[in-house]
């Protein structure tokens, strides 16, 4: 796979929405939840250009963080 940089326009445009270096997201690395409440990222949005798998492990515990998220709003 073929890592890629994010777009820097989507941390220009979004109110709240924490970035760093070269417009990569900053998230909890824990759960992928940005600066913005609700909002979650990970793979190359975050980290820049890196492989699948940490993609993936990015996603699996930010689907975690999602559905605990969601269960909050319930109550």
């Amino acid at each position: 796979a073929l890592g890629y940089w994010p777009d820097p326009i989507i941390g220009d445009t979004t109110p709240g929405l924490k970035t760093r270096n070269y417009g990569l997201l900053v998230t909890n690395a824990e759960t992928g939840a940005t600066s913005r409440p609700g909002v979650y990222a990970g793979g190359d949005d975050v980290t820049g250009p890196d492989l699948v798998v940490t993609a993936m492990v990015a996603g699996r515990k930010a689907a975690n963080a999602i559905d605990s998220y969601l269960k909050s709003l319930e109550n």
